[in-house]
């Protein structure tokens, strides 16, 4: 982690990887690879210096292959003020990716509400990678995508 910070600091390219479920989950994890007393200055180079997360899950669709489901976070200046807080929560992280649209990021939400609303996987199967309280949420969002599809239809 030291090296690729350092490495990033000189202006070079990094690329990396981690097992983390979520873009969330792998500030939290860089984050927290340092000690208590580190993490206030870890949090600035983090946020100054990270610019892209890409976060993958590999599920079974209803044909019984797998289907990519991807997160993207694109650090904006949104969630780079996220990860300087001092309390950082991946919960608000998560609800930055998923009303970032705009800039480029990909919600995991939408990601499987694109899956369930392109009948690739099912509703349960989609339900299955969220959190509970995040259950309304997916709703919502198949239900938009929906009328939208609708709405793109009617259009054509």
């Amino acid at each position: 982690m030291e090296a690729a910070i350092e490495t990033a600091e000189s202006g070079h390219l990094v690329i990396g990887t981690l097992h983390t479920k979520s873009c969330a989950e792998t500030v939290d994890r860089m984050i927290n690879f340092y000690d208590v007393g580190d993490q206030s200055q870890v949090k600035y180079l983090i946020a100054s210096l990270l610019k892209l997360v890409i976060s993958q899950r590999l599920i079974k669709n209803k044909k019984g292959t797998l289907s990519l489901v991807p997160e993207v976070m694109v650090v904006d200046n949104i969630v780079s003020g996220l990860i300087r807080k001092e309390k950082l929560t991946t919960s608000e992280i998560e609800d930055a990716i998923q009303s970032g649209s705009s800039n480029g990021s990909i919600g995991l939400i939408n990601s499987l509400a694109k899956l369930f609303t392109d009948d690739i996987i099912t509703l349960d199967q989609a339900k299955a990678q969220v959190e509970e309280k995040n259950i309304e949420v997916l709703n919502r969002t198949i239900m938009q995508m929906k009328l939208k599809k609708e709405e793109e239809n009617s259009n054509n």
